[in-house]
């Protein structure tokens, strides 16, 4: 009765168990599935980690050309791209960054206003609609908008850096911030100081007091 069914012992164990076990490939599969959702993931934390170095080195950047504009030694810059080049990327860390990717606004402040004032700033990066508007601080038809501190007042400098997207073309859409027709990281920095009873500079060509 035993060998009625025409099975030979072991035959199941031979044919079917031990190809139950056979995991050849599965390690590559599971590879192929999981790859790409892990790089993503590790791409986002450079994104991540870079968009934080750019706030970080933007700030201290910003802090070093503020004091420079507190004391007066900032007064004899002729504009934004000089002020920008000698007192802010002259730091340790605005030389991590590129100059020109700068956006410089200084505003003297009235009796009225304090650093918290809406008519001052929002805190936020000035946008239209997802498109970074960079106007009041380029100013229109070529003008320049920037202007140096004068002594003895409350003054804000308020610094945005325009950075690169590196998974913009990956993610479209992940980043809400565009600059001209490409997605950026940009980050705002602002530091308000009450500049010292220094002399007018008499710097030919120096850019106009706020």
């Amino acid at each position: 009765m035993a060998g009625g069914s025409g099975l030979k012992p072991g035959g199941f164990a031979k044919s079917g168990f031990w190809r139950s076990r056979d995991r050849r490939g599965v390690a590559a599969l599971e590879f192929a599935i999981l790859n790409i959702p892990f790089f993503m993931l590790v791409l986002g934390v450079c994104e991540l980690s870079f968009d934080l170095f750019l706030q970080e080195a933007t700030d201290l950047a910003l802090q070093t050309g503020a004091r420079e504009m507190e004391i007066g030694q900032g007064s004899g810059a002729t504009g934004e791209s000089n002020f920008v080049q000698n007192y802010v990327c002259g730091s340790p860390a605005g030389r991590m960054l590129i100059c020109k990717n700068f956006h410089i606004k200084v505003q003297d402040l009235t009796s009225s206003q304090d650093y918290s004032s809406p008519s001052v700033s929002t805190g936020s990066l000035p946008m239209n609609g997802k498109n970074l508007d960079l106007s009041s601080y380029e100013g229109t038809n070529g003008v320049s908008v920037f202007c140096t501190a004068p002594p003895g007042t409350l003054i804000m400098i308020s610094a945005i850096y325009v950075g690169p997207s590196f998974l913009s073309a990956m993610l479209p859409g992940l980043f809400s911030e565009y600059y001209n027709g490409t997605n950026v990281h940009a980050v705002l920095s602002q530091v308000g100081v009450a500049s010292e009873q220094f002399p007018v500079s008499t710097t030919s060509g120096a850019a106009p007091q706020c």
